[in-house]
């Protein structure tokens, strides 16, 4: 059987269980952590927020951010349409088809 616990507890356990250690392996464990620690390569990711950039310098309101979302929004729009005009107006197949099985004459087609 599997128990689910969440970090509080499995943090609230871990806690207890440190209590019951003596003082020698404490500090220890302490140092072994600071070294850790110190030692440690952080690569901090930037992460937008409602509050600006996190573990950033530059602080953005929430107008500025809307704005940037507003333009990336229409940025993929404006590509879509494009694309879509593109793929569109190159596609003569129906007047071809047309044409082809039709008894009426080529000049009828063309405006």
């Amino acid at each position: 059987m599997k128990i689910k616990l969440s970090n509080k507890e499995i943090g609230g356990l871990l806690n207890r269980a440190a209590q019951q250690l003596d003082r020698s392996t404490l500090d220890e464990l302490r140092t072994a952590r600071q070294h850790a620690l110190k030692n440690q390569r952080v690569e901090s990711a930037i992460w937008v927020s409602r509050n600006g950039l996190l573990h950033g310098q530059l602080q953005l309101s929430q107008r500025a951010l809307n704005w940037i979302i507003v333009g990336v929004v229409a940025s993929l729009l404006v590509i879509n349409l494009t694309y879509w005009e593109r793929t569109y107006e190159h596609d003569h197949s129906d007047i071809d088809i047309a044409i082809l099985t039709d008894d009426l004459p080529v000049d009828m087609f063309v405006d």
